[in-house]
Formats: C-alpha cells, structure tokens, sequence
C-alpha cells in the first residue's frame, strides 16, 4: 500500500495512492507489491530495496549512499505489549528532498508520529520528517524500557522484601515462581530486542549528515547531537537492565532451590524421627520366645512409651541445634 504526503503551505496533507507525483515530500511504502514499488522506482529514478534485502545485517548493506540519496535501514521493535514482540526492518530514503519508509508492519513509535502528524501537520522538509519519525521511535524505547523496569522491581520486591509486620507473607508457590520466571524471560527478550532498535537508530544517526541544508532542518547537527545523546543513554539504561534481568534470573532459580531443600529437608528431618520408634517396634515384633515384656501387662504400654520417647528426643535435639 501507497501513502502520499504533502506539503501544502507548510503543512503537512495526506494524499491517495493514485497521487505519487513529483510534489510527494513523503512516500509512505507498506508491505509494498512489486508493481508499487516500480512506481515508485520510476518516479524517482531509485532502486526500492526489497524485503530480503532489508533484512540483510551488514553495515554496508543497511546504510549506503547513491550520490544525493541515502538508503538507511534500522530494526524497529514492534508488538512490544503483545505476545510475539519482533523487530521489523524499516527502510529510510532520502531522494532529492523527499523522504520515502519502506515497511513491512507498523512500529508503536510509527504510528504515534503519524498520529501526531494528524493533529500538528506542520513540517518543513524531508529532513524534518526524518528526524520526526527517529524521535518518535527512541521515545517508544524509552517507554519500553521503563515498562520493562517496572515489572523487574515488582519481581525483585517480591523475591526480597519482607512484608509488613503483622502481615503474614504467603509462600511463593510453583505456579508463582513459573509466572516469575517467565516475565524475566519475556523482559529479557524484550530487552534485547529494543537494544538492536537503539543500536539500529544510533548508526542512522551517526550516518546522516550534520548540515543544515543538505536535511533541510535548522540546526541540525545539535538535533542530531541531542538524539544521539538520548539513544546513548538508552543504551546505557538497557545494559543495566539486561545486568538486572540476569540477576533477577539468578535469584529466582536460588529461591525454587531453597524451597525444594526445604521440601527435602523436611522429609529428611521426618525420616530421622520415626527412625527410631520403628527400631523399638521392629524389636517388640520379633517372634521370639523368651522377651519377659511381652508376658507382663505392663509390655505393650512400655513399647509405646518407648517408641513415644524415641520420636521426641531427636525432636528435641534438632529443635536446640535449630536445624528445623
């Protein structure tokens, strides 16, 4: 599908596929078919990548440059509250003072700048739309990444916080843990799928040219610079959260460690107890002649003394040496 766009007095107005002409400051490409995509290669006089060739992960192969137009392509995160978040590759074409995306699905951050777009149509060059989409995007990741944060803090209090006194604190159970184990996983391959987002965008920064005309953007290269300085500390903000998720993982796995060796304690510690009223009933059950008790009325309650006995001493002795 064709999006056109137009500036129309400095404003930013939406065209229909049958409108890709010379005027278009923005050809939107999504999911294009080859006959779209033709058209658009004769318009311009460029060859529109395809989807394998998008997907390619050379350096030289995402970024390129055919005299006045650059070709960048970055990994956008996409589906990032749903089940199944993927990175999608998203193609920017700057042509000669027009900007072309070429998509196979529609980024969160995407769809925020078009929205955007709707209600603040104004725009000044290719350049600017450029920058727009790019700004829209590392905010998404921002916002990707505090949600990411905000569910690792309810684990990690979970895991280690004491509950308030008076409060008694119900033991985590299986099926918690479980639930624990996979929101670090899904946090962590969230994670490093907007890292390749950020690192994607930090190269297309890094790629495009700092001057003013050449993008069409007043001050440009401080633009480009507090864009760079943004997806710096997102980087840097998502290496402590992958540092976060590993040690979070840790200690979930070291808390079903402890319940399952309390599990197995409590079984030792069963064990030990009836060890020895089992001796003192296999003795008075052996089918011998001459065992005097067993002839006395007083024989049956002294093997249960007995046993009674021999059950509370190792009893005694864990609970004083605080092994149970």
């Amino acid at each position: 599908m064709i999006s056109t766009y137009h500036r129309i007095d400095g404003r930013l107005v939406r065209g229909g596929a049958e409108s890709v002409a010379a005027d278009a400051l923005w050809i939107d490409l999504l999911s294009p078919t080859p006959e779209e995509e033709r058209a658009v290669e004769d318009l311009l006089g460029i060859d529109v990548p395809t989807r394998e060739e998008m997907q390619e992960i050379e350096v030289s192969s995402r970024l390129s440059r055919d005299g006045d137009t650059l070709f960048m392509t970055a990994p956008v995160l996409t589906n990032s509250t749903g089940f199944n978040p993927e990175n999608i590759s998203v193609t920017f074409i700057l042509a000669r003072s027009r900007l072309i995306t070429v998509r196979y699905g529609t980024p969160q951050g995407l769809a925020a700048f078009i929205a955007r777009l709707e209600r603040h149509p104004t725009v000044a060059s290719a350049g600017d739309l450029l920058l727009g989409m790019i700004e829209s995007l590392v905010d998404r990741m921002a916002d990707v990444l505090e949600r990411i944060a905000l569910e690792q803090d309810a684990i990690s209090h979970r895991i280690f916080h004491q509950p308030d006194p008076g409060r008694s604190r119900r033991r985590a159970t299986s099926r918690d843990m479980e639930v624990m184990l996979r929101t670090i996983g899904r946090g962590g391959d969230l994670q490093s799928k907007a890292r390749d987002t950020i690192m994607g965008l930090r190269r297309v920064i890094t790629f495009l040219p700092g001057e003013d005309e050449t993008l069409g953007v007043k001050d440009a290269r401080a633009r480009l610079k507090t864009i760079g300085r943004d997806l710096q500390s997102l980087s840097e903000y998502g290496d402590f959260l992958a540092n976060k998720v590993m040690f979070l993982l840790d200690a979930t796995l070291g808390m079903i460690n402890i319940q399952q060796n309390q599990i197995i304690k409590l079984f030792s510690v069963m064990a030990v107890l009836l060890m020895p009223p089992t001796l003192v009933a296999s003795i008075y059950g052996m089918n011998f002649h001459h065992m005097p008790e067993l002839d006395q009325p007083w024989g049956y309650p002294l093997a249960l003394g007995l046993m009674l006995v021999a059950a509370i001493v190792p009893f005694w002795l864990f609970k004083r040496k605080g092994w149970m």
